[in-house]
């Protein structure tokens, strides 16, 4: 007898086997498999007698128990105190070092920015003959992305603009 490879959370693992076994012993019936890939739903009922709350998710399952919930609220409150307000923790409306440095450096690009002619130098071919720098600067005024060789930043420009 070929034995199955039985693989805990491969249910198409499973079944393959046990198709390759039954064509291989000429059986007639492919057996039945229990796909191990389902949770236990009344062996996770017998660990807490509080009820689930099934959440369902863009690739997963979440499975949330009341008493969890309910522990992790005394934990915030016993660490952050009565009145912690997350969403006003999550720095809306204070802007950070970097996000200084960002917005610093795309308003002095924008000012660089001014100081060349973008259309004559596209119409004329002279883009290639800026640096990749002078070229940033039309990228990060007009929000785009700065990665990439000098090909594709010209070529970046061209089509925003239109040419």
């Amino acid at each position: 007898m070929i034995p199955v490879l039985v693989t805990k959370g491969f249910s198409a693992l499973q079944r393959h086997y046990a198709v390759l076994q039954a064509l291989a012993l000429e059986e007639d019936e492919i057996p039945e498999m229990k796909d191990e890939t389902l949770p236990d739903e009344e062996g996770l009922a017998r660990q807490e007698s509080t009820p689930f709350y099934f959440l369902s998710g863009l690739s997963s399952l979440h499975w949330k128990r009341p008493g969890v919930v309910r522990a992790l609220e005394e934990f915030k409150t016993s660490v952050y105190g009565e009145n912690y307000d997350e969403e006003s923790e999550q720095g809306v409306g204070k802007p950070t070092e970097a996000s200084k440095k960002r917005k610093a450096h795309a308003e002095f690009a924008t000012k660089e920015c001014e100081n060349y002619d973008w259309g004559e130098l596209a119409d004329t071919g002279k883009l290639k003959d800026l640096t990749v720098v002078e070229l940033k600067y039309y990228l990060t005024a007009h929000n785009l992305p700065v990665s990439g060789k000098k090909e594709a930043l010209i070529s970046r420009i061209l089509t925003h603009m239109g040419k």
